[in-house]
């Protein structure tokens, strides 16, 4: 099987229900978020080409592709942690034990579930300051409140699929 074959054809289907429900939200908030950036990506091209051609870019171009490039990362996460795509230095762990190594997984996933749950909390308070205080852009006077609300959600999907994970991995520990 070629390399590309095998990229396109990988795919992880949990055995329970909450499982594959979170796996289907989270695919959803990554095709959300690839969508957000293509239209970041056409935000840049038309600015350049309007640059170019007619010497007049869309006014606060860099102020909808900075928020669109945070909406994007933001939907991307749960995705990537549920498919286990975040970045693992395993040379240290490469001779333990299944069981060692689950359980470095595992609790991984809880102090990231924690940190997750965290950046969420503090992610509310933040966006409720800034619509108490009606915080906008500068050129477009944007609501800066609005882009928080996918990336609030996208944190606490991330909350979830980091604590699903951490279910996962105790119970392939005690052998469930």
């Amino acid at each position: 099987m070629s390399f590309w074959k095998k990229i396109f054809t990988f795919k992880i289907r949990p055995n329970n229900k909450f499982g594959r429900i979170l796996h289907l939200i989270s695919r959803y908030f990554a095709i959300f978020g690839g969508f957000t950036l293509l239209t970041a990506a056409l935000i840049s091209i038309f600015s350049i080409f309007g640059r170019v051609v007619f010497s007049s870019p869309i006014l606060g171009d860099f102020e909808l592709v900075e928020i669109a490039c945070a909406v994007a990362i933001g939907s991307f996460l749960p995705l990537c942690y549920l498919k286990e795509g975040n970045v693992i230095v395993d040379f240290i762990t490469a001779k333990l034990s299944k069981n060692k190594i689950n359980f470095l997984d595992s609790f991984s996933s809880l102090i990231f579930g924690l940190v997750a749950m965290f950046f969420s909390s503090r992610m509310i308070l933040g966006a409720k300051d800034m619509y108490i205080y009606q915080e906008e852009t500068m050129l477009l006077a944007f609501p800066i409140w609005v882009p928080f609300i996918p990336v609030i959600a996208s944190f606490f999907l991330l909350t979830i699929c980091c604590f699903y994970t951490f279910i996962i991995k105790i119970n392939l520990i005690i052998g469930k």
